[in-house]
């Protein structure tokens, strides 16, 4: 089974690839619009990637993908707990550290710990922290923040470790396919409404009225038009829900269905 996922080797992503499947064959890709096109077009057939941190909140890239992708389906999810470290190719003091190389995502969930001892460094904004890593290897005074595993993949040392803000730092994955389950507990779905009044309170409604509980909503600029959004929505699944995504068609002016799982 090849799996694809965010590159280069030493990514979260490719962590969350080892713990779902470590007899696959890991195909890396250089940002995650790149590895859901590499499932759109069938060069691998599952891929890995993330949507939501416990801190940051949701990954944008990963959901305005989606939004615009179609027959990809979510098969399955995995959350990993995450611990940023500051690396570098030798044991510098902070103070000697100039630059420091990471993806926006670790780069924000370190923030207090770069303000408190690393406010005058450069910041240098990558596509993966397994890229900063590389990036740094053979630079001097220059530290990279990215997952433990990458200080024997590059070759590099730690200077510091856990260095995030939250020590409950977890971050979900999606493995994303393009085959569908028909079956699960769990269901997400993107919809827009109607630009009239009371149209999100009616659609909210529905899931009230069927008895499904939303374990989350979130929104994102539909950038068509200032003021319309998209809305990213995980539930559980109950026995009402054909019915409430028959209601959701009728009242929505968007929606797909991500997957059940």
């Amino acid at each position: 089974m090849r799996l694809g996922y965010l590159g280069p080797k030493g990514t979260f992503s490719y962590e969350a690839c080892k713990k779902y499947d470590k007899n696959a064959e890991f195909i890396q890709y250089r940002t995650i619009t790149e590895t859901i096109d590499g499932l759109d077009k069938l060069d691998v057939d599952e891929v890995i990637v993330p949507i939501e941190n416990s801190i940051q909140g949701g990954v944008t890239e990963t959901i305005d993908k989606l939004i615009n992708s179609n027959n990809i389906f979510i098969k399955k999810e995995i959350i990993l707990n995450i611990s940023h470290n500051l690396m570098a190719n030798k044991k510098y003091n902070l103070d000697e550290i100039k630059e420091i190389y990471s993806h926006p995502q670790a780069l924000a969930q370190c923030r207090g710990f770069i303000e408190e001892n690393l406010k005058d460094a450069i910041i240098n904004e990558v596509s993966s922290t397994a890229l900063s890593a590389k990036e740094v290897k053979n630079k001097d005074n220059v530290a990279c923040i990215a997952n433990l595993s990458c200080s024997t993949e590059y070759n590099l040392e730690i200077i510091r470790e856990n260095i995030q803000d939250n020590n409950l730092n977890k971050t979900k994955f999606w493995i994303l396919s393009k085959q569908k389950n028909i079956s699960g507990n769990k269901m997400s779905m993107i919809f827009a409404t109607k630009h009239i009044p009371g149209a999100l309170y009616n659609v909210l409604g529905i899931f009230n009225n069927n008895k499904i509980n939303l374990t989350k909503i979130e929104s994102r600029p539909a950038k068509t038009s200032f003021g319309e959004y998209y809305f990213l929505v995980d539930l559980e699944v109950n026995k009402n829900i054909q019915k409430a995504i028959s209601e959701l068609e009728n009242e929505c002016q968007f929606l797909k269905i991500l997957g059940i799982y």
